[in-house]
């Protein structure tokens, strides 16, 4: 009863895109009562574009992406290689960079000419002491408008913003709403700052919780899982330890190696949509479950009492039992020709 509906199950998702590793993770799907996203990548494209430079009185804008195109390069980042991509489209030439480093979910660093340069959160910068109060107002109504911003830092000296923009996946919007109209609970967890993040998640529909580093994502989860199952949904490498704390972690295909290799499941055309599909597959595998195990053990228990007061034989009991295995592996085919009620994007 379980095994055949199980493989059918997890034949019917690998047919949407939806990759589950294993029968366990198809159970506990349907049980979540949360869902955690990532933004970056994940409720979002991936392909953030620089949209203002601002540099400090005093400094040059072109001076001021170079100095940061030099810390990121090398780097997979998202928001470095929007960087990297404005400088070339400006025909800017990247000096050297050396002692290179990145602070996980703060920063980039390295010496660029003999100078110290940074490029990270403004939290990071007033970390550093190089507070960017003149910058203020301009931050505020960058991340108002849902941007992320970069503060260069000079010889400890906030030398100008770069303002970045990563829009919303096409599907987005539907699919979490498909997610809380199956009843959970749609939550974002970013690394980003909380005005950015509102505002985000006020285009989409769902809580947030913003300004949040790997270790602090930890803590969300574990929180979340007091409540009931949770299902994180990543995409990066600082994702990995997330989706390997919640109940059932899914990496979105197109992320890290290592976010696909600690997933329980991984939804492999990039779809948010993809991950309400999940949910319905599982309680649908589930409720076959049910359905098999009721079919089998009634048919069992009818024929048990019947063989017992002699209305039925022994053969008709065998017949019958052979015949239950028919049935159920019958309605767990069923499953093959799943379609979600509702397909979000």
């Amino acid at each position: 009863s379980v095994p055949a509906a199980m493989a059918s199950g997890l034949s019917a998702g690998a047919r949407r895109g939806l990759l589950i590793k294993g029968g366990a993770a198809l159970e506990a799907i349907g049980s979540a009562t949360s869902v955690a996203f990532d933004k970056t990548g994940t409720l979002t494209e991936g392909r953030p574009r620089v949209t203002e430079v601002m540099p400090a009185v005093g400094q040059d804008a072109a001076a001021l992406l170079a100095l940061a195109a030099a810390i990121e390069q090398g780097s997979s980042h998202p928001l470095a290689r929007a960087v990297l991509a404005e400088t070339a489209a400006r025909g800017i030439t990247i000096p050297a960079a050396t002692d290179q480093a990145a602070i996980a979910g703060r920063a980039a660093t390295g010496q660029v000419g003999g100078r110290r340069v940074s490029i990270g959160s403004p939290r990071h910068a007033r970390e550093e002491g190089a507070d960017p109060a003149v910058l203020d107002s301009e931050i505020a109504r960058l991340e108002s408008e849902g941007r992320t911003v970069a503060v260069v830092v000079v010889d400890g000296v906030a030398a100008g913003l770069i303002a970045l923009r990563d829009e919303p996946r096409a599907d987005a919007a539907t699919g979490i709403a498909t997610i809380a109209a199956l009843g959970l609970r749609p939550v974002m967890l970013t690394g980003d700052n909380q005005r950015t993040g509102e505002a985000i998640g006020a285009t989409l529909g769902l809580d947030v919780k913003a300004g949040l580093l790997p270790a602090d994502k930890l803590r969300e989860i574990a929180t979340l899982r007091e409540a009931g199952a949770v299902i994180m949904v990543g995409d990066g490498i600082n994702d990995a330890p997330a989706l390997a704390a919640a109940t059932v972690g899914v990496a979105m295909g197109g992320g890290t190696a290592v976010a696909l290799e600690t997933a329980d499941a991984a939804v492999l055309q990039d779809r948010v949509g993809g991950v309400a599909e999940l949910v319905s597959l599982s309680r649908a595998t589930m409720a076959n479950v049910r359905q098999n195990v009721g079919l089998a053990v009634g048919l069992k228990g009818v024929l048990l009492v019947t063989t017992l007061v002699g209305i039925t034989g022994l053969w008709p009991a065998i017949m019958a039992d052979t015949g239950a295995t028919v049935l159920v592996t019958l309605n767990a085919l069923r499953l093959l020709r799943w379609r979600p009620a509702t397909t979000a994007g």
